[in-house]
């Protein structure tokens, strides 16, 4: 007994410090655990809370596709569900202006419920291939559930670049 009262006094420094190192660990071991590894079974975590409240099924996503399709420069319009996102994809037939075709997917907004479009974000892409009278365009648009009410598409001008040398 003497021999480990001994030990304790030589090193109680040691020992106080060897207890909080050891607590420390403990605790981040803890947090990291909950945090990173956690305990939730959908690759989206919470995020999706509510969604079965707002249903976006195959027919609703059939009835929308027929109704955009009855544009007759429409060739192709796929959409898939992921998430909280709905992705429309919609192919237009060659010679199709930029701006036609974004009007269509613009006016395409109207299909959507008011509900579906306060929960669901819509990524569009519009395509058309290009002819000997007009260009062809990619474009990829979306509209968010708190933006504007618009579709905000992204800005692919092409800029023809000036070499311009400074003597």
């Amino acid at each position: 007994m003497k021999k480990l009262k001994k030990i304790w006094q030589e090193n109680s420094v040691l020992f106080v410090l060897l207890f909080i190192l050891i607590a420390c660990l403990i605790a981040i071991s803890v947090v990291v655990i909950t945090y990173f590894v956690g305990d939730s079974s959908s690759k989206y975590g919470d995020r999706l809370e509510g969604i079965e409240d707002y249903p976006f099924d195959s027919d609703m996503q059939d009835e929308i596709i027929g109704k955009i399709e009855e544009n007759e420069i429409v060739q192709d319009v796929t959409m898939r569900v992921s998430g909280k996102i709905i992705y429309i994809t919609i192919t237009f037939a060659p010679g199709t202006t930029l701006v036609e075709g974004q009007s269509i997917a613009l006016a395409s907004l109207e299909h959507f419920g008011e509900d579906t479009l306060s929960f669901y974000d819509l990524e569009y892409m519009i395509q058309a291939d290009d002819t000997e009278d007009a260009e062809g365009f990619q474009l990829i648009g979306a509209k968010n559930v708190s933006g504007t009410g618009g579709i905000v598409w992204n800005n692919n001008t092409e800029f023809e670049s000036e070499d311009t040398e400074e003597e």
